[in-house]
This record gives structure tokens, sequence and C-alpha cells, in this order.
């Protein structure tokens, strides 16, 4: 009886054996299943966080390096980000900046009229503002974005294309009226010129010369404004910039003497294509006027900076500075702030450097002087250049502090120049 128990019961932990067995197996492919998806699972997630890292790395390199300056702050204000251009923008390194508030760093917003402008340690720039909040899929503000468009060289573009075109419309009613002005002009000058010659023996010749003299001077202004109406057609040739300048500066420098005007230069070497002849008259033109600019005495810096594309010529006067509201008037033809004066003087320089492939740039601070920048485009030689020598002649005319203008003579019998 104990015999077939205890068989009964090996027969039963046999089976059970068996079952467990079953069991684990059948858990051992389980498992190996699981581990399998597993892996799978984990290559898979590995993939999408590789994937999620390069998209991230990605935006954070096109955020970093757009043109727009972009700042990230946080709901207190304080900078949590900016990329590439805030930071060239606002002259600020990354580390100083982070974890500031935002107010506290060294710029400032303004608006005159339509513009915006962003003021950084001493500098200017036109620029479009906008402010934009983040929002959370909660609804909560978890910070702003502040974007900042630096339009600055947008905006001189502008200026030189509306100057050029008020200059263009001015020019082509300059040369309106001078055509219809010198007919009538040179009849009188035919007549008062006989009646001086009548009234030779006379007390009253010199009111007839009087009469000559007027009109000559109206013929000046006249020729002037011609200078400005009619397209120039600069005789170009590889010309030595450094020369040019000193040869205007040192006309000039006997008017500079009396007025008590230091004169500091800073000229390099430096060759570009260009009419020589007229660039003389574009340097006199804006060094008289820095000159007037300075009665009292002051202190007149020429200087020559050049880069891979352009060399700059800045003219610079420690003067009363110009009015703001001014400054895109100044290039105008007839507008003038002189008491005497034509008001050309800036519209014809302007003129000159756009024949010379180049333009005219000008910064000023009322109380700090200004700065008149001639920006030459450097090229290399031309192939077929005018070897000829300019047989222009410079002629200095009497020149004291009352007097404006220095006249060039050409034989083609162009017209003088006046500041």
């Amino acid at each position: 009886m104990d015999v077939n128990r205890l068989n009964e019961a090996f027969d039963n932990f046999t089976m059970a054996s068996k079952s467990l067995e079953t069991y684990y197996g059948l858990l051992q492919e389980r498992i190996s299943y699981l581990t399998m998806e597993l892996e799978t699972r984990n290559q898979q997630l590995r993939a999408a966080l590789a994937d999620a890292d390069r998209n991230r790395d990605y935006l954070t390199a096109i955020l970093y390096n757009l043109e727009e300056a972009i700042i990230v702050v946080d709901p207190e204000e304080r900078v949590t980000m900016m990329n590439r251009s805030a930071e060239g923008l606002l002259l600020a390194a990354h580390a100083d900046a982070m974890g500031k508030p935002f107010s506290g760093l060294n710029i400032s917003f303004r608006q005159e009229g339509a513009e915006t402008l962003l003021d950084v340690q001493g500098k200017q720039f036109n620029i479009i503002l906008s402010r934009s909040d983040i929002i959370d899929s909660d609804g909560r503000l978890r910070g702003r974005v502040i974007l900042i468009k630096d339009i600055t060289r947008l905006r001189e573009l502008e200026v030189r294309h509306e100057r050029n075109q008020r200059l263009i419309a001015m020019g082509e009613m300059a040369a309106r009226i001078v055509h219809e002005i010198r007919n009538p002009l040179c009849s009188i000058e035919l007549y008062s010129s006989m009646l001086a010659k009548e009234l030779t023996s006379t007390q009253h010749r010199e009111l007839a010369t009087g009469i000559s003299s007027g009109i000559s001077n109206l013929n000046t202004i006249l020729t002037n404004m011609l200078f400005f109406a009619r397209p120039h057609k600069p005789a170009f040739k590889t010309i030595r910039l450094d020369r040019v300048i000193d040869e205007a500066l040192r006309m000039l420098q006997p008017l500079m003497d009396s007025r008590k005007v230091r004169l500091v230069k800073s000229l390099r070497e430096q060759e570009l294509y260009g009419d020589a002849e007229l660039l003389k008259q574009a340097v006199l033109n804006i060094a008289i006027n820095a000159v007037q600019a300075m009665p009292d005495g002051g202190r007149v810096e020429v200087a020559m900076m050049q880069d891979a594309k352009t060399a700059v010529v800045t003219i610079k006067d420690s003067g009363a500075g110009i009015p703001r509201e001014d400054l895109e008037k100044i290039f105008d033809p007839f507008f003038t702030t002189k008491d005497t004066g034509t008001g050309l003087g800036l519209a014809i320089t302007s003129s000159i450097m756009q024949a010379n492939n180049g333009y005219v740039k000008v910064s000023s601070e009322p109380g700090a002087g200004s700065a008149f920048s001639l920006i030459f485009p450097v090229a290399e030689k031309r192939p077929h250049e005018d070897s000829e020598t300019n047989d222009g002649q410079w002629t200095k005319e009497g020149m004291t502090e009352n007097q404006e203008a220095v006249s060039y003579r050409v034989p083609s019998s162009a017209p003088a120049i006046v500041s």
C-alpha cells in the first residue's frame, strides 16, 4: 500500500516536473521574444533620439545663423538665448548677457516718426523690432522671442535711390531753366559790354561794368547748374587716389591757415580707376564745407581706409554738426544753410561720385561735427585706359576766406564747379 502511494507520488512528481519543464520552455521563448522586442524598441528609440538631436542641432544652427538678431527671454525678461547676429549687433558676449535682465543691457530703442532706431554703445541702427510670446501646450507663458532686423544698409540704399531720383528731377528742371535764362542773358551781356565801351570816358562806365560783372556771376551759377544737370563723361584712367587728395588739400591750406583750422592727414597709397580732376573737385567741395563749418577754427581730419572691395576717404570736421532733419536734404540741389552759396556743392559731389562708380555717405552729431565718406569700388586696371595726360589745369583764383569756389578749367569748355 505504501509502495503504491510512493509510486503514485513519483508519477505525480514526474508529471509536475514535465509540466514545469514545458512552462519553463515557454517562459524562455517568451523572454527571448520580449528581449528581441525590447532590443528592437531600444534601437528605434535610439534612432528617434539621434534624429531628434540632429533636428535640434539643425534647427539650432539655423536659428543661430539667421541674419536677424534673435533674443529669447524668460517670463521675468531675463535673457536665456541669443544668436550670433544678436551678439554681433548688441556687442555683448553670450556669457555676459545670459541670465541678465534684457532691460539691463547697454542698448536703447527709440521711435523717430515711422523709423525705429537702436542705440548700442554710441552706434545707431535702423531696425525692425518685433516681440512674440512663447506659450506652451497648457497655455502658460514660457517667455518671449525678441526679433531685431538691422535695415540700416537697406535704409541707406533707399535714401540714395530717393536722392538720385530727386537729383534727376532737379537736373532736368535746371537744364530747362538754364536754357530759358541763358538766351536773354547773352543779349544783356552783349548790350552791357557795348554800353561800357560807349561810356569809357564817362563816370557811368563803372555802372555798366558792374552790370557785366553781375551777368558774369549769374553765368557762373548757370554753368554750374548745367554741370550738375548734364551727365558726366569722366576721363577714366588708373590714378593714385592719395595724390589726388593731397593735391586738393594743398590748395586749401592757405584758407585753412587763415581760418585757424588744423589739418590732420592719414593717407595711404591707393590706386583706383577714375577721373582725377573730378575727384579733386569732390574732395574740395567737402573740405571747403568742413572749413566753413568752423568759423572760429578747429580740426579737419582726412583719413583713408580700405577693405577687399572698397576704398574709403573720410573727411571729418569738429564743427557744429548737421541737424538730423537736414541730413537727407543736404545733397538736394539748391539746399543750403549758408547765408551765401548756391547749394549745388554737395549735389555736384554726389553726381561726381556716381560718375566714378562710388557714392557719398554722411554721419553727423549736432555739437560733435560731421564726417563725409567718399566710398569707391576697388577694381583692377581696365584693359583700355586713356593713357594721355589730362590737359586740364587747376587754378587758384584769389583764394580768400570768403571765397567758396576753386574753378577747374577743361579745354572742352566744361563749366567751373563751386561748392
